[in-house]
């Protein structure tokens, strides 16, 4: 066999792999997320790291998947934050046209949260080599080109009424002035499918009610 001959099927081998792998890994978010994406742990003067392959993350993962709403109070080294803005980027990538949603107390902190520091941090850093969508950053956006993006919003239940979403990642939300009241905006999407997360340091009032399942 020549060389070009070899060079040929090795990128076929190649090619499958990488299709045997995305095929794992749409069906799979914890799967991708152990496999693809990285995070930034600034207590550890800004390493760049993998997720840890812990179960209650993979647990956190499993019960996202199946559940059209979840509550979770969160310490800081739980990794929270990092594991739910990877399973929201993870739909955005596999779920074409959806429209995900991260909100939190001001659009600067969602803004904050889809950036080059954080989501968008582990969209520029997974594999290379793998069809991903294309992902173009604007203000209070990532907009990707297989239909799906992901937009932050502040507090409130009209952020959320004036769009139709697949998915909301709702971050802090035991400190929001407007939380009741944007608990009622989430229902058309728990109703029409869609997938409702609530992650919050721990703290008294409406957020404590959902967790302990009094609403």
């Amino acid at each position: 066999m020549n060389r070009a001959a070899l060079e040929k099927k090795v990128k076929v081998k190649q090619e499958l792999l990488r299709r045997q792998e995305m095929k794992v890994w749409s069906n799979s978010p914890w799967r991708w997320i152990l496999d693809c994406c990285l995070t930034v742990d600034e207590a550890d003067n800004g390493l760049v790291k993998r997720y840890p392959d812990k179960d209650y993350l993979r647990y956190t993962c499993e019960v996202w998947e199946r559940e059209n709403i979840l509550a979770i109070p969160k310490t800081r080294r739980m990794m929270l934050t990092w594991i739910m803005l990877g399973l929201h980027l993870w739909a955005a990538v596999f779920r074409p046209n959806s429209a995900v949603f991260v909100q939190s107390k001001k659009a600067d902190d969602s803004d904050f949260l889809i950036s080059d520091k954080r989501m968008k941090f582990i969209y520029d850093h997974l594999p290379e080599g793998y069809p991903w969508p294309e992902c173009k950053r604007k203000q209070y956006e990532l907009a990707f080109n297989n239909g799906s993006y992901v937009k932050a919003i502040g507090q409130g239940a009209d952020q959320l009424r004036q769009y139709t979403a697949s998915y909301a990642m709702l971050d802090e939300f035991a400190f929001w002035e407007s939380a009741e009241e944007t608990w009622g905006a989430l229902k058309p999407i728990i109703q029409g499918g869609g997938k409702v997360t609530l992650i919050s340091s721990a703290g008294p009032g409406f957020f404590q009610r959902i967790v302990e399942g009094e609403i």
